[in-house]
């Protein structure tokens, strides 16, 4: 379970880091020193029994349960349909799906996870992440009931649709839900682990789905048996998940005052005149923890306001070239996925293989097994390294020691694909086919939990909006790209085509190399021009 990860301290190598090493005044660069050298963990937590970093091991690995049920649900509901598709096309004629087609349950979706992230991640800002995070547990569970129980075509793809508007959340605001409660240093590995958690399970159980579910069969047995899952999740979130938005109020330490912003970035006062709002008045006894837990705490600090202010920063974020360079990167990958997606099945069929349909789902367990390698190197390595870089940076932690962790993903996604174009191409063995796709699964829960550290460390009053545009636009992409990927494969040829998207992720990867030398002065230039605003910061004040 992520959740209870260790707390840790960095030493410092100077005890007054703070004025040598100016960086540490940066945004997107984060260090606190205390009275005997040490840098703490950050945030900071307070001793309201609100703060979420309060939460014991067992209380936050209850979060973690829901947070985990919820995406493995949806994740499922989304990918399942896949096999379903003989199934829906026994039922429904082509003139009771027109205007659409049958393959559209697969792809309209992705365009919906997309929109999710545009209304959820906003939302949140502005009620908070329980009300938003129960909202989408209820859409889940209601439109797999109407799904599982739709008459015509039309129903079942509007039902899969909000299935998938729902399940939006499980590719954006959970990580905010993630980084409410985790220090700094634990996130890493708390959002790998939420990736990689949710994909291994996830495969395992798309691997079954032929075997239950015959083409012959009623479809509707899918859906009536995840909706006993979608209502679990509803009842996890309502009970395992209270509030985790909280604005840390001002707090005493070694004889200072530690005021800590909507960016997390931390100042040090000597006394309390000195504090913008003085002190904070101290928390009134109320009903029982569990009471207090399960209610809801109304319109957050930023309010409607805050909402509004992310949508304005998210065209900020589409034309910041830091960011704009990840969702690119993000693109290609997920071009070199949707490559293999929509071709393996056919390869696989065919005389040089001639595998069952069964066999081909098995290619998911390739994908468990991939997302399961993902964890030590994107989660344990990637903590690892932005410590020891840390450490060299006499402890201050710029959002550029991030950047490492982009390599092994960049690596990865060109091999994937080259190998898997040329394996299908010139019919090498078919475990060739299933290695590059666990490749590709490996690839993409590594480039994710990258680009979530990155846009939320390199640019933390830009945080909210930032992955809006990574894990709506990524989702909005696939939508787009999957209209596009066949005709590309007929006219270029499989190997050939998917060399081109090798050699894209290998020259949009190189930019990695001038970031990681003057990134710092680009994103300092960035937050001065147009950085001064807070409103999409994780918790806007």
């Amino acid at each position: 379970m992520a959740g209870p990860l260790g707390d840790k301290t960095v030493p410092a190598r100077h005890s007054s880091v703070r004025s040598k090493y100016k960086s540490g005044n940066f945004s997107g660069s984060v260090f606190l020193i205390s009275a005997e050298g040490q840098v703490l963990n950050l945030p900071i937590p307070t001793n309201s029994s609100l703060d979420p970093l309060n939460w014991t091991k067992m209380k936050q690995a209850r979060a973690f349960l829901a947070l985990y049920v919820f995406c493995i649900t949806g994740n499922v509901l989304m990918q399942g349909p896949t096999y379903l598709l003989d199934a829906f096309r026994n039922q429904f004629s082509e003139a009771e799906q027109k205007p659409f087609r049958i393959e559209n349950v697969v792809s309209a979706p992705k365009l919906f996870m997309g929109i999710g992230a545009f209304i959820w991640i906003p939302l949140s800002l502005a009620i908070g992440r329980r009300p938003v995070f129960l909202l989408c547990n209820v859409i889940l569970f209601l439109f797999t009931i109407l799904a599982a129980s739709a008459r015509t075509f039309h129903q079942l793809l509007i039902s899969i649709c909000f299935q998938g508007l729902a399940q939006g959340a499980g590719t954006s605001l959970v990580f905010l839900m993630v980084i409410d409660i985790t220090f700094i240093h634990q996130r890493p590995q708390a959002i790998a682990m939420l990736w990689c958690v949710v994909g291994s399970i996830t495969s395992t159980l798309l691997a079954t789905i032929p075997r239950a579910i015959k083409p012959t069969t009623t479809w509707r047995i899918f859906h009536y048996s995840w909706a006993i899952p979608a209502l679990l999740s509803l009842l996890l979130a309502f009970f395992f998940y209270p509030e985790t938005y909280f604005i840390r109020p001002p707090v005493a330490f070694n004889g200072r005052i530690l005021v800590q912003s909507a960016t997390e970035k931390v100042r040090i006062y000597e006394d309390w005149e000195e504090v913008p709002g003085g002190k904070a008045l101290p928390e009134t006894p109320n009903q029982r923890p569990w009471i207090r837990d399960l209610k809801f705490r109304g319109i957050t600090c930023g309010g409607w306001k805050a909402m509004r202010g992310c949508y304005s920063q998210v065209l900020g974020c589409l034309v910041n070239p830091l960011i704009f360079w990840v969702a690119l990167l993000n693109a290609c990958v997920l071009a070199s996925m949707l490559s293999i997606s929509e071709t393996y099945v056919e390869i696989l069929k065919n005389p040089r293989y001639n595998l069952s349909r069964n066999a081909c789902a098995l290619i998911h367990m390739a994908g468990a097994i991939g997302a399961l390698v993902a964890y030590p190197v994107s989660g344990c390595l990637t903590a690892s390294v932005t410590c020891r870089l840390t450490i060299r940076n006499h402890g201050v932690r710029d959002a550029e020691h991030y950047l490492p962790a982009f390599i092994l993903p960049i690596i990865t996604g060109i091999v994937n694909i080259v190998i898997y174009g040329v394996a299908a191409e010139y019919k090498w063995h078919y475990m060739w086919i299933y290695f590059a796709y666990g490749l590709s699964v490996f690839t993409f829960i590594s480039l994710s939990t990258a680009n979530i550290l990155w846009v939320t460390e390199a640019f933390p009053r830009w945080a909210a909006p930032a992955l809006v545009v990574i894990s709506g636009g990524s989702n909005i992409a696939s939508f787009g790209i999957s209209f596009g990927i066949m005709p590309w494969i007929r006219s270029q040829g499989q190997a050939n085509a998917d060399i081109e998207i090798g050699v894209l992720i290998a020259v949009i990867g190189l930019v990695a190399v001038p970031i990681a030398f003057w990134g710092k002065d680009l994103r300092q230039h960035i937050h001065e021009r147009w950085g001064t605003s807070q409103l999409g910061a994780l918790r806007p004040q």
